[in-house]
């Protein structure tokens, strides 16, 4: 929270000894660098409930046109899921075969964004974008896992990722965001029952305050 509060200091303070324009910012041809920090939302970790973390990155955006643009980040957060699955029947048939198990983890993810921004008044913008990311498990850790369950996942994958934001350039050169991004990760194990198999994903949701520059 108090990392949140800095971010929105130093907006508003940049607001002040920036001067602002008037005029309607046109990002195009230009490179902007970027710092965030904000929430992060895990899912299902335990099972059925969440646990909201601190997390933070940095970005890389280039505005080939005025309302579109190419991004990447570099973000580290925590991720985990929990499930507990116990067997079942109904009169001697089973209905559900047991599995439990929980995980606990920190990602290095490397997103790469394509995003439509759309002007909602002035210099302020509203987008949405779709990407996909590159995933990099720095610390896994399984317990009260099923003995008929595996443990051995990939630490690297891949997951295709969305978002909605607003943006809004105080000038030419700068400008302050915030991101909502969802993260699918790796499946970290599965139950069975009469109607099919059941999987269970790590799912990370992130909001971001950030500011960005352009040298250009």
């Amino acid at each position: 929270m108090k990392a949140i509060l800095i971010i929105i200091g130093l907006s508003l303070f940049s607001g002040k000894v920036v001067s602002q324009t008037n005029e309607i910012v046109n990002p195009k041809g230009k490179w902007f660098f970027g710092v965030e920090m904000g929430t992060n939302k895990i899912n299902l970790f335990p099972s059925g409930k969440t646990k909201t973390s601190f997390q933070g990155g940095f970005l890389t955006e280039y505005y080939f046109a005025r309302h579109w643009s190419v991004s990447g980040k570099i973000k580290y957060f925590e991720t985990g899921v929990s499930f507990n699955q116990p067997n079942s029947s109904l009169f001697g048939i089973p209905l559900t075969y047991g599995g439990s198990g929980t995980f606990k983890g920190n990602v290095i993810a490397i997103p790469i964004y394509i995003k439509w921004e759309f002007r909602v008044y002035k210099n302020l913008g509203a987008n949405l974008k779709l990407g996909y990311a590159f995933n990099i498990e720095t610390k896994s850790t399984y317990s009260n896992y099923s003995s008929n369950l595996s443990t051995d996942f990939p630490k690297q994958y891949g997951s295709v990722n969305a978002g909605v934001g607003l943006n809004y350039f105080i000038n030419k050169k700068m400008a302050v965001y915030l991101d909502i991004e969802k993260y699918n990760g790796s499946n970290k194990g599965h139950t069975e029952s009469i109607f099919g198999e059941t999987s269970y994903a790590v799912e990370n949701v992130l909001m971001s305050f950030g500011l960005k520059y352009s040298f250009k």
